[in-house]
């Protein structure tokens, strides 16, 4: 490349192996095929003629080019190296060739262009210095050919016995103009050739940067995790990429079908959006796609040619799901920051009243001149206003949780403590079973265990009161890359998708007598840890809580 970046070299570079190689075997069956037109023209032209015309030579020079032909074929299936066998082959050429000037006129014959053929040849196998040596070598062999005949050591050829000797004038500006013209066109031959050569190496290079385009557009088309589409502006698909048969759910190859049974979304006309797309106009939509009725979000943009042309449209396309619940888990957060705040400002102006209230009450109860019903109310109220503080309590610890203590942590054995403990609350029945399947992580993370020990607390308790006839909880935890998974599987009444939409948020209590914060308060946990918390129910088959907490190393 350096060399062609300093201009066009008259000196060009050997072809290659593979093309020196091509170039060799072509050799051989061009040769064998020459010689053979060669034979069958005299035939026909002796057929054609009634005179015995002088063809002995000529079949003479054609059974020597047959059996050289079979020496390189011979040498060709031993291996020969192809640089070596296609010199041979043509210095083979020089001779034959001058073998069939000789017998036509010797230095007047008109065929000692021929001579030039192997010339060209040369400069295309080996360039420059090849075509020089070979032209070189023609024009020696012509040399000793004319010499020879001149001196009388071969006989004068047939065609020119009947002439006067050609004069040492003529014959020397004969071959005067021989060799310049040999030399003149090895020079331009070799010209030629490297031009040839570089204009090759220059497409090659082209069509290997075309295909590295083309690799990295698919590649880049491929790695694209939302659905790129393009089509005509009568809505056929023309390309598509992986993820677009991901994301619609239809198997590939897309290419061929209409948008809109890629596409169908709910409420959308593809032929209205592709007419305001041919007039320039990008446009964006959302839509539901069935049968899932997965929200997508795409966008559509003109696919225009060099000129401006509009000659289709681009749809880039996405699943909203994840979109959506990122932006109801924010919204969620945000409530119940509000909620936090609201029940702390609430629990603070209630707590100190109601301390007096139970003062009060514990004070009156103890007076000797109440009757028995008198002091169970006073004891009832006693005991309501015990249950209103705790509910407070609870309210003041989600609103204003304690700051997180991080420390080394084992999250399985945490967890495995905490059942421990909960196996003996009052809230398990005889028929309650709890079955675990724990694998600990190897080693010690950093987290707050008794945060931790509270948000798996509230997810047991939570299992067993969608249990009250009975039934097994199953407690999963095992290590999985980054995360500690846990899983609280229970066999409870389940819940709608609506209802797990708002399990979380505070105050939302689905159980009578619950105060609506124990989901709320584990949410809070994990979301403190950096995890993420999923559910996943369905009415009268349970519900399975997954919570994934990073493992951050100690």
């Amino acid at each position: 490349m350096r060399e062609a970046e300093k201009g066009p070299q008259p000196r060009g570079p050997w072809a290659s192996r593979l093309q020196t190689q091509r170039l060799a075997r072509w050799l051989l069956g061009l040769r064998l095929l020459a010689i053979g037109a060669v034979v069958v023209t005299a035939l026909i032209l002796q057929s054609l003629s009634e005179e015995m015309l002088p063809l002995s030579p000529l079949f003479a020079v054609a059974g020597w080019g047959f059996a050289l032909s079979l020496v390189w074929l011979i040498l060709w299936l031993a291996g020969l190296e192809p640089a070596v066998h296609g010199l041979l082959q043509l210095l083979g050429d020089v001779v034959l060739v001058t073998a069939i000037v000789y017998f036509t006129g010797g230095a007047w014959s008109p065929f000692a262009f021929l001579l030039l053929a192997p010339v060209l040849l040369a400069a295309l196998m080996y360039g420059l210095k090849g075509a020089l040596a070979l032209a070189s070598a023609a024009f020696l062999a012509y040399l000793a050919m004319v010499q020879l005949v001149v001196s009388r050591v071969l006989p004068p050829p047939a065609s020119i016995s009947a002439l006067a000797s050609p004069r040492p004038p003529s014959l020397t500006l004969q071959l005067g103009l021989t060799a310049v013209g040999f030399a003149s066109v090895a020079l331009l031959a070799s010209y030629l050739a490297h031009s040839l050569q570089q204009a090759e190496r220059s497409l090659q290079e082209e069509r290997e940067a075309a295909a590295r385009a083309l690799a990295l557009t698919a590649d880049v088309l491929r790695s694209v995790e939302s659905g790129v589409l393009a089509c005509d502006l009568k809505g056929r698909v023309l390309l598509a990429n992986p993820a677009a048969s991901s994301i619609t759910g239809q198997p590939q190859p897309l290419e061929g079908k209409k948008l809109s049974e890629v596409l169908p979304l709910a409420g959308v006309s593809w032929e209205t959006i592709l007419d305001r797309v041919a007039k320039g106009f990008p446009q964006r939509l959302e839509g539901e796609l069935p049968p899932s009725n997965r929200p997508v979000g795409c966008t559509v943009t003109p696919l225009a040619s060099d000129n401006g042309a509009v000659l289709g449209a681009v749809v880039h396309f996405r699943d909203l799901t994840e979109v959506q619940e990122a932006a109801r888990k924010e919204k969620l957060k945000e409530r119940m920051v509000a909620a936090g705040e609201m029940a702390a400002g609430i629990a603070h102006e209630i707590r100190n009243p109601l301390a007096s209230i139970s003062g009060a009450a514990q004070v009156l109860a103890n007076r000797s001149t109440l009757t028995e019903e008198e002091r169970r109310l006073l004891r009832i109220v006693v005991s309501e206003s015990k249950r209103l503080s705790n509910i407070i309590e609870s309210f003041l610890n989600y609103a204003r949780p304690p700051e997180p203590h991080w420390g080394p942590c084992n999250i399985g054995s945490v967890l495995e403590e905490t059942l421990d403990l909960f196996t003996h609350s009052s809230e398990l029945g005889p028929n309650h079973r709890i079955l675990r399947r724990i694998v600990r992580h190897e080693k010690p993370v950093v987290a707050d265990e008794q945060q931790l020990r509270q948000a798996f607390f509230n997810l047991a308790r939570n299992a067993i009161q969608a249990m009250p006839g009975g039934g097994t909880l199953t407690v999963e935890a095992f290590p999985d890359g980054a995360f500690y998974v846990v899983r609280f599987a229970d066999e409870g009444e389940g819940m709608d998708p609506e209802r797990i939409h708002e399990i979380f948020q505070p105050f939302k209590a689905f159980r009578k007598g619950g105060t609506g914060l124990g989901l709320a308060v584990v949410y809070s946990i994990v979301s403190e840890h950096g995890g993420e918390v999923k559910v996943e129910s369905q009415p009268g088959r349970g519900s399975v809580f997954t919570l994934s907490i990073p493992m951050r190393e100690v």
